[in-house]
Parts: structure tokens; sequence; C-alpha cells
């Protein structure tokens, strides 16, 4: 496996109430499940962003620092931006505002030879949803927390660390698949001077679970001017089932599309933005690289 430059990289994870999904999200930030890369070349900034109780790790876990707000804004945006701002030593910042997301085991090393092939770009990778369909679909159709603990072993995670490929659908954000753009990334980067120059999440947001600052965020990068996007081939997310505001669907989309409309004046709208592909698919992605294409061929067609 090649090796990533030395430069480290801050990966910033946001947790509230998800000790089950955390746990797995956290154990997949770190060496050995990472490969591709040293201890030394990133930290992890776990913020907990008010817990009912508070957030654990059974064991210490080298390179992981986890930090409790006390009277915790209801949104993470506010988590987010201090962790960037007061927290992280690295050149380049990865977020995850949403810690019940498991990474994939390249993601760090593909992150890391992106930025220093490009050191301005901002860098995303696709998010699915474990199980068979899209969760709020499948939640009203019985599929709960215990059947994906089922799941996820029976695909041999995390040994098998592409397991996760292989049980898992495109999230709706990414629903377009790798060649048609997408709404948002739950594991994006970008070089600290350029979090300086355009900001983090906009702190407009205040409903619990940030609302649509996630996209908005992801949409201000990639349409800035004159940007270089890179889009991962071979990485992506997996979020788990939990009672969350979002994925869960048991909040309108309309109250999302409210909160959006009092920032903005005007209705959210997924961006038009170009993007250079990095890496190679994993033979894991076969299937998920064929339904991209055909999205394509079925949207030519429409």
């Amino acid at each position: 496996m090649r090796k990533t430059p030395g430069r480290k990289l801050s990966v910033i994870i946001c947790v509230y109430n998800m000790q089950r999904e955390a746990s797995r999200t956290i154990n997949s930030a770190i060496a050995p499940y990472q490969v591709g890369v040293d201890a030394g070349d990133y930290e992890v900034i776990v913020v907990d962003n008010g817990s009912n109780e508070p957030f654990i790790l059974s064991n210490p876990l080298p390179g992981v620092e986890i930090y409790r707000i006390t009277n915790a804004h209801p949104s993470p945006v506010f988590a987010m931006n201090m962790a960037a701002r007061e927290i992280a030593k690295g050149d380049k910042l990865l977020f995850a505002i949403d810690g019940a997301r498991i990474f994939s085991s390249g993601l760090y090393g593909d992150v890391l030879r992106a930025h220093s092939r490009f050191p301005d770009a901002f860098v995303y990778s696709l998010g699915w949803h474990i199980g068979p369909k899209v969760q709020s679909i499948s939640i009203s159709e019985g599929y709960t927390a215990e059947v994906e603990d089922r799941l996820i072993d029976a695909c041999g995670w995390p040994e098998n660390a592409d397991g996760l490929f292989e049980v898992s659908v495109f999230a709706g954000s990414s629903q377009g698949g790798f060649f048609q753009g997408i709404a948002e990334s739950n594991a994006f980067s970008m070089s600290r001077d350029l979090f300086l120059r355009y900001g983090g999440y906009d702190e407009r947001f205040t409903s619990p679970g940030a609302g649509l600052a996630n996209l908005e965020i992801f949409q201000r990068y990639v349409c800035r001017p004159n940007g270089i996007n890179i889009c991962l081939l071979g990485e992506g997310t997996f979020h788990q089932v939990h009672d969350s505001v979002a994925t869960s669907g048991k909040r309108p989309w309309a109250t999302f599309d409210s909160e959006y409309r009092s920032i903005f004046g005007e209705a959210y709208s997924k961006p038009l933005y170009d993007a250079v592909y990095f890496g190679a698919p994993r033979g894991a992605l076969r299937p998920h690289v064929i339904a991209s294409l055909d999205r394509i061929v079925e949207g030519s067609k429409s």
C-alpha cells in the first residue's frame, strides 16, 4: 500500500446520543483500519455535542481525543466550527458532521494523496446507507439497529472492510451515483487556508441536527469560483440506522426548507459543478459504478 504525505489531517467527528454507532465510526477512523497511513499522519477530534449520557470509548485509542460540550446548541454546526478553529492542528481538515457514518478503509490515504496533488482542492466522498434501501424507507419496513447489527456481522466487517459496500445502497443525497453530482458529503476535506477563505458551517442553521447546513456548506465549496473539486472513486461513508433527525424520515423536508428559506430568501437547489475523479474503485464497488452509469443512461432517455 502506498504511503501518504506526512502532513497531518485533522478529522472532526460530531456525535450526539449515538454510543453504538459512533463507536464503530471511530474504530474506522484510525489505523490499522485506515490503511496507507501512520498514526502521525492524522488526529481524530470527537466532539460530543451534549449527549444525554457522555460519549465514552471502552478503551482509549491512540490519536483520538473526545471533547464534550456542555450547554451545547441543538445544532452541531457550532461544535464543528469550534473544533476546526480552536482544536484542530492539521494542515488539512476533514469534516464528518454525523458520527453515525462509518468510514471506508482507504479514505485518509486518498484524501491526503489528493491534497498532495491539488493543494487547494475540495475533496469529497459519496455516502451509502447500510441496508437494502435508503433508511427512511427501510425503517418503515422493519429495518432496525438489531437487523443492522446482524447484517454488519454477516458481511464480515471490520475484518472485511469492503463488506459494507456489498450490503449498502447510495444515500438519498448521493442517489445520482458517481457521475451526476451529489447534494452533500459526510466526509469532505479542504486545506486550512481554504477553510479560512470560505468559512465553516453557517451558524444561522440553528435547528436540531443542523437542517440543511451540510448541504449548504457542500454547495458553497463545490460552486466556488475556479475551484477544483475532487470526487474519490474508491471511498465513502456508511450510515448506521439511529434516531436521527433527517435519515430516519421523522422530520419532513418542509421543515428543513423553511429554515433554509428564512436564511437565504429562496429554496435550496442541488448544486451544479464539475469534479475531477481520483483513485480507483475497489471490486466491491463494481455494482455501484454500474448503477451510476445506468442512471446516466436513464437520465438521457427522460
